[in-house]
């Protein structure tokens, strides 16, 4: 089964919400190819809350959204390279992205996007790296859309950890839901 979640769990979880918001802008620092933490399998816990849907055709899909989730995902350091990348190179398609930081215990920035059916997607992503074999996070975004009655908030509470130098049959790019 593939999940959103790709390479390191932390920042997978970032890449496939904001890549879902992404569409140009200036470029700000870029982030580091270099990987602060381990390579091989990697375990992550999420929660979500989503807010601003209750009593809307969207409230399925945010009760779905806020269920926990336990995936695992093999980071290699050309995934954890095109990841980053891949974040970077949304500044070019819609978004921008400040407040950029990363060192060997945190990634984090801001970005905005807007799309082109309207309105304007704002995310905020810290990633605090505890040891090479552990981090946590939080993403918060923030969403207004012409089709949605209010703007949305969606939270994501991640927490993850190392599991082995061998991905078995979790390939990188491609998640596995564990629970």
């Amino acid at each position: 089964m593939k999940t959103p979640f790709k390479a390191l769990p932390l920042l997978l979880c970032l890449t496939a919400i904001s890549s879902s918001l992404a569409q140009s802008a200036p470029a700000p620092p870029a982030l580091s190819d270099v990987p602060p933490v381990t390579m091989g399998l990697w375990e992550t816990q999420t929660s979500s809350t989503v807010t601003g849907v209750e009593n809307t055709p969207m409230a399925a899909m945010a009760a779905a959204i806020s269920r926990p989730h336990v995936t695992q995902s093999c980071l290699t350091a050309e995934k954890w390279k095109s990841d980053i990348q891949g974040i970077n190179a949304r500044q070019q398609r819609g978004c921008t992205l400040s407040n950029v930081h990363q060192s060997s215990s945190e990634v984090s920035f801001d970005q905005v996007c807007t799309p082109e059916h309207g309105g304007t997607n704002n995310a905020h992503v810290d990633i605090l790296i505890d040891s090479a074999q552990h981090a946590h996070g939080k993403v918060v975004m923030n969403v207004t859309n012409p089709a949605l009655p209010q703007p949305m908030t969606i939270t994501v509470s991640m927490a993850s950890h190392y599991v082995s130098p061998a991905c078995g049959d979790v390939k990188p790019g491609e998640g596995k839901m564990v629970q």
